[in-house]
Parts: C-alpha cells; sequence; structure tokens
C-alpha cells in the first residue's frame, strides 16, 4: 500500500469492514488474545455514574456499547458506524442479551457526528479514530454534541516505551497480525490496512494538543497493558453560569 493511498482509503474503510464483519469479532478476540475486552472494561470504569446519555462513534458490531451497558445500568447508549455489515451484527448482540431498549445502533458518520448540539453526557470511540480521514474536525464535531461537563473517552493503539516490549508490538503488528487476519478473513488486505492506520494514528502527545485544540480540557493519557494501547479523556469545560454557581457554593 502506497502511503498516499492511506486517506483515501480511511474515507472508504467502511467498506472493508463490510468486508469482513462476519469474521471480525473471532478474528478480534483471537488477535488480541482477548485484551481487547479488559480495555473495553477499563473505559466503562471511568464512566461517569447516574443517568447518561452516551454516544459510541464508529461502533462496530456494538462491543463497547454492551461493556457500558453492563457498567452503568442507568445509561442510555447511541451506537453509530459506517459499516452497515458491523451494525446488523450489533443489533442481534444487542437484542440476544435483552438490551435493545437501552442501545440503539445505527448508520452514522463518526467524523461529521449527526446528534443535536449539547445532546449527550458522553462519548466514546474504541479503535475507531485512527480510521477517520479527519479526526480533528470528528473532535470538533464532539465537542459540539457534548453537553457542557461532558466527557470524551477514547481508546486507541498506542506504542510501547519500553525497547523490548516496543520490538515484540513492532513485529506482531507488522507481520503477523496482517498474515494472519488477512488470511482468516478472506481479505487481501484488511489487516494491513488496519496496521498502516496504527503506524499513522498521531498518539500520544500529538493526540492530545488534537483535542486541546478542540476545546476539550483535564485531558490525560493512560497506557494501557505495557503502552500497546491508551484510553484518553477530556472533558467539555462547563457553561459559564455553572461554573460561576460552582465558584459561589
Amino acid at each position: 500500500m502506497q502511503p498516499e493511498s492511506l486517506p483515501i482509503r480511511k474515507k472508504q474503510s467502511y467498506q472493508i469492514f463490510n468486508e469482513i464483519a462476519s469474521t471480525y469479532d473471532s478474528l478480534n478476540r483471537t488477535l488480541s488474545m482477548g485484551v481487547d475486552v479488559y480495555w473495553r472494561k477499563k473505559l466503562a470504569a471511568r464512566l461517569p455514574s447516574g443517568h447518561l446519555d452516551i454516544l459510541d462513534l464508529a461502533t462496530g458490531t456494538g462491543d463497547l456499547c454492551l461493556a457500558m451497558a453492563q457498567a452503568r445500568p442507568l445509561a442510555q447508549i447511541k451506537g453509530l458506524d459506517l459499516s452497515e455489515g458491523m451494525v446488523k451484527i450489533g443489533q442481534q448482540k444487542v437484542i440476544q442479551q435483552g438490551l435493545a431498549k437501552r442501545i440503539d445502533l445505527g448508520l452514522g458518520d463518526g467524523i461529521e457526528v449527526p446528534v443535536e448540539k449539547e445532546s449527550v453526557d458522553v462519548i466514546t470511540i474504541s479503535f475507531g479514530i485512527r480510521n477517520f480521514s479527519d479526526p480533528a474536525r470528528s473532535l470538533q464535531n464532539c465537542f459540539k454534541a457534548l453537553r457542557p461537563g461532558g466527557k470524551i473517552l477514547i481508546l486507541e493503539f498506542s506504542y510501547p516505551k519500553n525497547p523490548i516490549i516496543k520490538a515484540i508490538y513492532n513485529f506482531y503488528f507488522k507481520n503477523l497480525l496482517p498474515r494472519v487476519g488477512n488470511w482468516f478473513s478472506g481479505h487481501k488486505d484488511a489487516y494491513t490496512y488496519l496496521n498502516k492506520t496504527v503506524e499513522n494514528f498521531p498518539y500520544g502527545k500529538s493526540f492530545l494538543e488534537l483535542m486541546a485544540s478542540a476545546g476539550l480540557k483535564n485531558l490525560t493519557a493512560t497506557p494501557l497493558t505495557f503502552g500497546i494501547a491508551a484510553l484518553y479523556e477530556g472533558v467539555k469545560p462547563p457553561s459559564l453560569p455553572e461554573m460561576a454557581t460552582k465558584n459561589n457554593q
């Protein structure tokens, strides 16, 4: 894959996910050795308490929505993704787990974030924003969709700092994962593409700077599993009247 083709493929990535939807969940468990389940639980544990309206972008087959529903029984969760094939599988999983009244999965663009302004308490993205052709615009639209004081939680692959772990990680992601993933999914280069998106992603401080540029505050990046992944968090500042009320208390 030529480097200049990556932005184009990102715009069409939903087509790739349509083509690998039937094998995606099983391959995800296998290739991550199940650690992806732990990562989603870590994100879910960082959700605020109480009644929440949650928007999950690039929701895929809905695994994060299901994890959040289990962690926060009072939450109402909407998941959006451009891949119809992935969403259909997710909808079946939601019904099977009896959560159709609390989880609504549908088609929607994670860059444009097609919801009303200041309509959600939390926005989550799990291993999806690196596939967005314009992550900065996505973050800006997420900021608009969040209510004042709302929170954004983003899980994404990162790079370990330990040189030994980093060497093992690079070998796995550049050699084993693409070959195994492409072979089992039956797709000629889906997992080669996914590896390229990891290499291309502005992780760590660079991504926090994108979040800050969108207006988000209280930013943190928590390394997970030796730094293989990271959990990014940010908050939309309260409105001025709310801040004045807090200061007078």
